[in-house]
């Protein structure tokens, strides 16, 4: 069984979307909201496939336990009896191919923690950004479930891995994209950078610091080719062409 895991706040403008696009190639999804004052509990309650919800309050906005938080999903996902975890957030859509390649994946024996390159959809929905830091990202984001599972890689509040510690060092880059859409305008960048600005004033979890997201210098953009497509009709009305 494979169940995807996610980690949710005020997400009712991508979720609705996310889950048609997903919910074909997984058996159920895990969800921890973690405070959402939106309608994104009242979607995940509605949708069938929904096997767990989380729920976390909070009291400040701009807080949460991004280590905690990633724990406690994982782990309700073994708990319900997933072998293997699809790790996602709502504002991202992956590549057809990986998608499609999945089950095959996940019938192996092999102890393997999967990554794909991580493409940051830039002023388009079509095309994304790659010159300097932005080609070199990449999440490791499918991998299997074990009894023993440790966190000591989680070590900041943000910006984490996904994988446990025991599997970290077994890890397999695959030749798929997973796209990104709350880069796509430049004011969603902007926005981005004041929260992990407010979050991180010192640069103690990222040293370039973020205001890297909204500056154009040296942009290079290339365009999505036809092999690599994602889902176009699976997404918010504001991407829509």
């Amino acid at each position: 069984m494979i169940l995807a895991v996610l980690c949710v706040r005020n997400e009712a403008e991508h979720l609705p979307t996310f889950l048609k696009h997903l919910r074909r190639y997984v058996d159920g999804f895990v969800v921890l909201d973690d405070g959402s004052s939106d309608f994104t509990v009242n979607i995940l309650e509605k949708e069938k496939k929904v096997k767990f919800i989380i729920k976390k309050k909070v009291t400040n906005q701009l807080d949460w336990d991004e280590p905690e938080n990633r724990k406690e999903v994982i782990r309700k996902a073994y708990e319900l009896g997933a072998n293997w975890i699809l790790c996602c957030d709502p504002d991202e859509r992956f590549e057809k191919r990986f998608l499609r390649k999945i089950k095959k994946l996940i019938s192996t024996n092999d102890f393997t923690c999967y990554g794909v390159h991580f493409r940051e959809l830039y002023n388009g929905i079509k095309q994304y950004r790659t010159d300097g830091v932005w080609d070199t990202k990449t999440k490791f984001i499918l991998f299997p479930l074990q009894e023993q599972m440790s966190f000591d890689n989680y070590c900041r509040r943000h910006h984490i891995p996904w994988e446990y510690k025991e599997i970290e060092n077994n890890k397999h880059l695959l030749d798929y994209n997973l796209y990104h859409l709350k880069m796509v305008d430049v004011e969603d960048r902007k926005k981005r950078a004041a929260l992990y600005n407010d979050l991180d004033p010192n640069k103690e979890m990222q040293a370039i610091g973020y205001d890297y997201l909204f500056d154009d210098t040296d942009l290079k953009i290339e365009k999505i080719n036809y092999k690599n497509r994602y889902n176009y009709k699976c997404l918010p009305k504001k991407y829509r062409i």
